[in-house]
């Protein structure tokens, strides 16, 4: 099976899933990991037996993707590549994909089912950094009016475009959205929607998820709050509202671990997250997090970074340049 034939496979699965009618998940997943492990010398050498369910595929932790060329994209192959944010050292983790089809479709698709619509002039507290995955899937919803450089968020560029009459989509992350609250801003226009992703990560703020989530209500004033789980090594994302699980596609598989043993927990049970993500298709199906929480039949409940997990993503640079004001 060729790359080309397994992205056709991938881009109907993902339609036909959401009418029930979708070739069985696991079987396909097999196959696609199967082909990565030949093309791919990382992931090959933490294989020692070929997996017969989806839980053994061996999911590649975040932080060596910082340091080992981890996809089947050859060096010599053109290629978009996201990059992690490397604000807390160590260099950055790069996730190369040969198109951006898969990403695009699949983002588009499951935004679809979770938000029905949403406004498409965007005003996003985010940096327009080409190799952000965030970035990238915020460009996929409309047009955006960026509002953050460098770790610093232009607090009055934003104010004066939310000004307005009309309904817009905010994008956010958690701490550039408490950065835009300590302005004491006006609510938002009618009809707008506001999407708050990245959290705390394990650091100091005065307002913690839940509290920021209630200001931005109170303050705010959004008719829709959404929020967004999703990182540079993932093509796909989980959506979600304050109070409920997040939400991942039929095509990406939510796994609780055992964080010493690495034993797949049952569901209910909390652990370390992994992912197995069939748009991967370039890089490796499996990622894990090191990110807590539990898989229920709702969804995703995340807890936060494991104890002793080092901080990273997309909010940290907001925050590093807090810190230092």
């Amino acid at each position: 099976m060729t790359r080309d034939l397994l992205a056709q496979r991938i881009h109907r699965f993902i339609g036909d899933s959401l009418v029930g009618r979708a070739e069985p998940l696991e079987p396909l997943m097999l196959e696609v990991h199967r082909w990565q492990r030949r093309h791919d010398p990382v992931l090959n050498s933490l294989t020692a037996e070929d997996p017969q369910e989806i839980a053994q595929i061996p999911a590649i932790p975040v932080g060596i993707w910082k340091d080992l060329p981890v996809g089947t994209v050859g060096a010599d192959e053109p290629s978009l590549v996201f990059h992690t944010s490397g604000t807390t050292g160590g260099g950055r983790g790069a996730h190369r994909l040969r198109t951006s089809a898969l990403y695009d479709h699949n983002a588009l698709t499951w935004a679809r089912v979770c938000l029905k619509q949403w406004p498409t002039l965007i005003v996003a507290l985010l940096d327009d950094a080409p190799d952000s995955s965030l970035g990238h899937m915020t460009r996929l919803f409309g047009d955006v009016s960026w509002y953050a450089k460098g770790g610093v968020v232009d607090v009055a560029g934003a104010r004066t475009h939310l000004a307005v009459d009309w309904p817009l989509f905010v994008a956010t992350t958690a701490f550039a959205l408490a950065e835009y609250l300590e302005s004491a801003p006006p609510p938002l226009p009618a009809g707008s929607l506001l999407m708050v992703t990245g959290g705390f990560k394990g650091r100091v703020h005065r307002l913690d998820g839940d509290e920021l989530l209630a200001a931005t209500r109170a303050v705010l004033k959004p008719d829709r709050l959404v929020t967004e789980y999703g990182m540079t090594e993932l093509s796909s994302q989980l959506w979600g509202t304050a109070g409920a699980a997040f939400l991942p596609a039929p095509w990406l598989v939510a796994v609780a671990a055992d964080p010493l043993s690495g034993r797949p927990l049952p569901r209910g049970e909390r652990g370390q997250l992994r992912f197995y993500d069939l748009c991967n298709l370039d890089s490796t199906l499996g990622v894990e997090t090191m990110d807590e929480g539990t898989v229920t039949d709702e969804g995703v409940w995340l807890h936060g970074r494991l104890p002793g997990a080092p901080a990273r993503g997309c909010s940290l640079t907001v925050e590093e340049a807090w810190e230092k004001r």
